[in-house]
């Protein structure tokens, strides 16, 4: 088959395989700390690059440090233009809703580098081919793991500079990579027991029965791990995810004993995670409600130490779950721990240390924003019978979040562009109160929000009554003109209090517009009010996001210096 056979060989030679397979796994393993070392190269010579290219005025008459030519600061401007192109030819998307190219191109490199050393020096030997695919695939079991590390402690985050939302998209390629191996394995496996007549004797053995198992639930984590489940009903992704994780690592250890050195760092990994999990987790209490005259559930959990504030940034996510309020019984506990895996991520909506809370907003779909919104309707009447807003316990975990790796848009940048579509403005608008927007001053007119909402009501949530000023926000109602504004069962608004608030939102918040935003307009807008870098931000639905892409993209062709950052949760 494809020039293998199956060969027999002595002890001597069965020992040497073992070796092989043994030290081509060590190096496909730490072929990855090569790459990091590497990469630190790399940031040393890109800082290095970024001191030269500065036009920074002298601190004394004799100053000490290099200067360039006019020619070799040209040479450094086309060659950081250049890099610029690439890296944004790179952060394209393949198609709406798919990887990147340069995600893509790394997913390939990598296969083609595993595969590399799972046919390396084989010879012909049809069972060497077999074992080496399973054991390199599992060498890359730790580093697997280590991807999936949510905590600001992981060493992937510390070396690549990355956010955690970046990396968790590596580990989605490489949950595919090597499901892609583990079942060539299996296939090449199970041919050879056909082969030579075996199979009905070997799939009733321990080691196959355990290798079929493990094979099952890498499949089922790849499918419950595909964006469509996961918007359908994020928990089930989620609680999956957790516990597969780790029976897989039991059933993988039964299988074969050769690759138990890489399970026990698994094991480790997946310990260390669940510990910073904890450490991230803390128990608190808030109300929870529905926005009138929507579908959006929202969360607000009172902070009232100053010292919890700063914990909380703006733009950043937690992921939350309400636990049972039972008794400490077996079957309570067993409820408890299910529902401390049963969680959402929810984008923190507010300004902690401006707002003394924490204000989460979702769309109710299924799963637990479904179960929180009954809850709300539930606690209604509770509220009604008392002083105030009834206060429920919840579970936080967090926060996390690139915001506190975005540079200081307001020291740096000419303009910065905010564009939201539905409940990204969960992350948008905070980003914008935050950089100033809405007060007075020379910010306003350098810090614009777009926000393209089905209707006004969503809005009720987003601008404190705080708020002095609403200039530089673009809302754009994308339906119907009374849509939120009739009256629909107890939830909706009345007609009246609706237009109240179509005056309110105009006066107080920016301006209203019906009708999708006309992005090509306000990007270019942006960039000609600018003459130095732009930044442009972006959360919401695909398809926004890729035409806003697609207008910044002229402006980056044409030479102007330009921060894209487009939030969208992976994990």
């Amino acid at each position: 088959m494809l020039g293998f056979a199956f060969v027999s060989l002595s002890p001597e030679e069965k020992l040497a395989r073992r070796n092989l397979l043994d030290f081509y796994a060590s190096v496909a393993q730490w072929s990855v700390g090569i790459l990091l070392i590497w990469l630190q190269f790399f940031f040393l010579a890109r800082w290095a690059v970024g001191g030269f290219s500065r036009s920074e005025p002298p601190k004394s008459p004799h100053p000490k440090r290099l200067s360039l030519s006019f020619g070799q600061k040209a040479r450094l401007h086309r060659l950081k233009q250049s890099w610029t192109r690439l890296c944004w030819w790179a952060d394209e998307p393949v198609r709406n809703g798919c990887y990147t190219r340069g995600e893509c191109f790394a997913a390939f490199v990598w296969t083609t580098w595993l595969l590399f050393l799972s046919v390396r020096r084989t010879g012909n030997d049809y069972l060497h081919l077999t074992k080496r695919l399973g054991i390199v695939g599992s060498s890359q079991l730790p580093l697997h793991y280590l991807l999936a590390m949510r905590s600001a402690y992981s060493p992937i985050q510390l070396l690549t500079h990355l956010p955690y939302e970046r990396i968790v998209v590596l580990h989605q390629l490489l949950g595919k990579i090597l499901t892609f191996i583990f079942v060539l394995h299996g296939v090449l496996y199970f041919n050879y027991f056909i082969q030579v007549g075996v199979l009905a004797k070997r799939l009733s053995e321990l080691d196959v029965i355990t290798g079929i198992v493990s094979l099952v639930i890498f499949a089922v984590m790849s499918t419950t791990a595909l964006s469509i489940v996961r918007r359908w009903n994020y928990r089930v992704f989620y609680t999956t995810h957790v516990i597969l994780a780790l029976v897989v690592v039991d059933t993988l250890f039964f299988h074969v004993s050769h690759i138990r050195p890489y399970l026990w760092e698994s094991l480790a990994v997946f310990i260390l995670t669940q510990v910073f999990r904890q450490s991230r987790t803390r128990q608190m209490s808030g109300s929870v409600d529905i926005v009138p005259g929507t579908n959006l559930v929202r969360v607000v959990v009172p902070l009232p130490d100053e010292k919890g504030t700063v914990d909380f940034l703006p733009g950043q996510h937690i992921h939350m779950s309400r636990p049972m309020l039972s008794s400490k019984s077996a079957f309570g506990l067993g409820r408890s721990f299910l529902m401390r895996y049963r969680t959402n991520p929810f984008t923190i909506a507010s300004i902690p240390a401006v707002d003394r809370e924490l204000v989460l907003v979702a769309r109710t779909l299924n799963g637990n924003t479904l179960h929180l919104a009954d809850v709300a309707r539930s606690l209604r009447g509770r509220s009604s019978s008392v002083s105030g807003s009834v206060r429920i316990p919840l579970t936080v975990e967090g926060p996390y979040g690139a915001v506190a790796r975005l540079p200081d848009f307001v020291a740096d940048y000419d303009q910065v562009l905010i564009v939201a579509g539905g409940v990204g403005a969960t992350y948008a608008v905070p980003i914008w109160r935050a950089l100033g927007g809405g007060v007075r001053g020379p910010l306003q007119d350098r810090v614009k929000l777009v926000w393209a909402l089905r209707d006004l009501a969503e809005t009720s949530w987003a601008f404190p009554h705080t708020s002095n000023s609403g200039r530089g926000v673009e809302l754009f109602i994308t339906g119907r003109r009374n849509d939120g504004l009739v009256a629909e069962g107890s939830e909706g608004m009345e007609l009246a209090e609706g237009e109240t608030l179509l005056h309110k939102c105009g006066d107080a918040h920016g301006d209203v517009n019906y009708g999708r935003p006309d992005l090509s307009s306000i990007v270019h807008r942006t960039f000609s009010a600018a003459t130095g870098k732009v930044a442009v931000l972006v959360c919401g639905p695909e398809s926004m996001t890729a035409e806003l892409r697609q207008h910044v993209r002229r402006w980056v062709d044409k030479g102007r210096e330009v921060f894209w950052h487009a939030e969208a949760f992976g994990l």
